[in-house]
């Protein structure tokens, strides 16, 4: 699953909130990304055929069908093969060399590799 920056705008809005009514899904993204009504009616029906969303009831209530995790690991997963030949710890090593971790950030890293090893063993 690929996602074009459309359909992640629209997946951002019922992350945050769902679920909504095609009409509230309709003003949130013209505040979030000033579309149309026309243009959000049309995402929100190609993504539903695409399985992406999904809706339940009269008026009809709009769900996400994909997880922020699952969209999320599917990118990143993207990025890791596109950029960096599939290597994370490239990756890494550019954020880190580039000074892109934080303190914080890295006792975060150091906790994920701490339970991952333990996972190993």
């Amino acid at each position: 699953m690929q996602l074009c920056q459309s359909e992640w705008t629209v997946l951002q809005s019922l992350w945050e909130r769902q679920p909504q009514t095609l009409m509230q899904l309709v003003e949130d993204l013209k505040l979030r990304a000033g579309w149309s009504a026309s243009t959000s009616k049309t995402m929100a029906a190609r993504m539903t055929e695409k399985g992406l969303l999904r809706y339940e009831g009269k008026p009809r209530r709009y769900y996400p069908n994909v997880t922020r995790e699952e969209a999320g690991l599917e990118e990143t997963e993207q990025l890791l093969s596109r950029a960096f030949g599939g290597k994370l710890g490239l990756l890494v090593s550019n954020f880190a060399d580039h000074g892109k971790i934080g303190k914080d950030e890295l006792d975060e890293l150091y906790a994920i590799l701490d339970r991952a090893a333990g996972r190993e063993e």
